[in-house]
């Protein structure tokens, strides 16, 4: 074989480690670390975009509180992030921008009898 083959071969490995396979192994480890490090109290984010607080944790759920008196069993790897302190504040702060008060569906038009036999 050609040295100059084995050489680009090796280098395209090395590539590939460094592109791909490093980036994200330090992803997953990034993620267990955020998983090892939960208690109660953190505000977080599921895989599903739910947002709650945790109330309690085992070794493999997660109990989440995700209104008054709401509670939810998840996975503890369904949990995607750790809400940030002054990001969750700031959500509890504000208020919807408009109010839907009052808004009902029209009513449905009577069908006459002839309508209704075809």
């Amino acid at each position: 074989m050609d040295s100059g083959f084995i050489l680009f071969f090796v280098l395209m490995l090395a590539v590939l480690y460094f592109l791909l396979i490093r980036p994200q192994r330090q992803q997953a480890r990034r993620h267990q670390d955020m998983l090892s490090s939960l208690k109660v109290g953190d505000e977080v984010v599921t895989a599903g975009g739910i947002y709650g607080e945790v109330t309690a944790i085992d070794d493999e759920r997660v109990q989440l509180e995700i209104d008054a008196d709401v509670k939810i069993a998840v996975s503890r790897r369904a949990i995607a992030s750790v809400v940030p302190p002054e990001e969750s504040e700031h959500a509890e702060e504000s208020e919807p921008a408009e109010e839907y008060e009052g808004v009902t569906a029209d009513e449905p038009e009577p069908v006459s009898e002839e309508k209704a036999h075809r």
